[in-house]
């Protein structure tokens, strides 16, 4: 049987800590292990942990932020396996014995992912919500591969649906979008390598770095099915960084991950190229929004084909760009309804 190491980094999240660690127990078999990485917190996280049941280890390190704590939990780890559960996410309580399972069946896949739900403290709540990530409107059979039914690869847990399970190479989709979900990932730990690394000096998106360099290591496998809630809360959420951030974030990954790689340009540099440019355009709409009228320039002369209504917009004051804008969505949106 395939052991597995949980690994739950946190940060002052004393208040929420407990539910994850308890989805993750809920799921452990003898052999397992959850691995609390404390990121140098200032409330009593300690004090929460140690009331935890279950074989939960603490360590505490200094303040380096999400990818330092995650990479002291893969020092530390020693199962077969290593999944990934936020602090103040949840995990459903058959979500390690799909994925084990998944992965005992299917020894030629490095890893596997899946769907999620998103739920607010108020009540309110949203399933298949990984959708809003990739904003991709093919099917699984299109992104990754034909699918499967689980059904076809092991029995399925009491309580269970029936679901596809898609197997294939997700290092071209990556480049493309966001797919992998970090607390419903789980990668073999050492046949990851070297790849299975988070970045330390990127405030946001150091997940996305490693699960791109995971994904150009071998194939990934979707499960078409929820297996872990996204919780909403009123603290700080790596989600909520703004848009320029977000797509600096996904040009520093375009240029370190896909762009060294000769074999994946020479095959898909036009793409690339063109993923850049939509990039550039959409953190030019959000300069040209503020009034940042240089910045958006700046990103303009980098947008390949970039259409003369930002252009022109670039080069007026912004009281006026904004409604040029709007005016420019406007007739885009009427011509598609005539």
């Amino acid at each position: 049987m395939l052991t597995v190491s949980v690994i739950i980094p946190t940060y002052n999240r004393a208040h929420l800590i407990s539910r994850a660690i308890r989805s993750a127990v809920a799921n452990l078999l003898p052999g397992d292990e959850i691995l609390v990485v404390d990121d140098a917190s200032t409330d009593n996280t300690a004090e929460v942990v140690a009331r935890c049941p279950g074989p939960v280890s603490y360590l505490r390190t200094v303040h380096g932020g999400a990818g330092a704590a995650r990479n002291r939990g893969l020092e530390a780890a020693r199962g077969d396996l290593v999944a990934f559960l936020d602090s103040d996410d949840e995990w459903y309580p058959d979500k390690l014995r799909l994925q084990r399972t998944l992965l005992e069946r299917k020894p030629e896949v490095l890893y596997c992912f899946s769907d999620f739900r998103s739920r607010e403290e108020s009540g309110a709540e949203e399933g298949r919500f990984l959708r809003h990530w990739h904003k991709d409107a093919r099917s699984w059979d299109e992104i990754l591969a034909p699918g499967v039914w689980f059904s076809t690869i092991a029995d399925l847990p009491d309580g269970r649906e029936d679901f596809r399970v898609h197997v294939g190479d997700m290092f071209t989709a990556e480049m493309r979008s966001n797919y992998i979900a970090t607390s419903t990932t789980v990668i073999r730990r050492r046949q990851a390598g070297a790849a299975l690394r988070f970045a330390e000096d990127w405030t946001i998106s150091e997940d996305k770095a490693c699960f791109a360099r995971v994904a150009g290591r071998g194939l990934g496998a979707y499960l078409d099915c929820e297996t872990s809630i996204q919780w909403g809360h009123s603290g700080p959420r790596l989600s909520n960084s703004n848009v320029g951030a977000m797509v600096e974030a996904r040009l520093t990954l375009l240029k370190e991950v896909w762009e060294p790689n000769a074999e994946f340009m020479a095959r898909h540099g036009d793409e690339l190229r063109r993923v850049r440019s939509e990039l550039l355009l959409k953190r030019a709409r959000w300069h040209l929004a503020r009034g940042d009228m240089r910045a958006a320039r700046n990103d303009l002369r980098q947008v390949e084909h970039c259409p003369l209504a930002y252009r022109l917009s670039a080069r007026v004051p912004s009281l006026v760009a904004r409604p040029l804008l709007a005016l420019r969505r406007w007739l885009k949106s009427h011509a598609a309804l005539s």
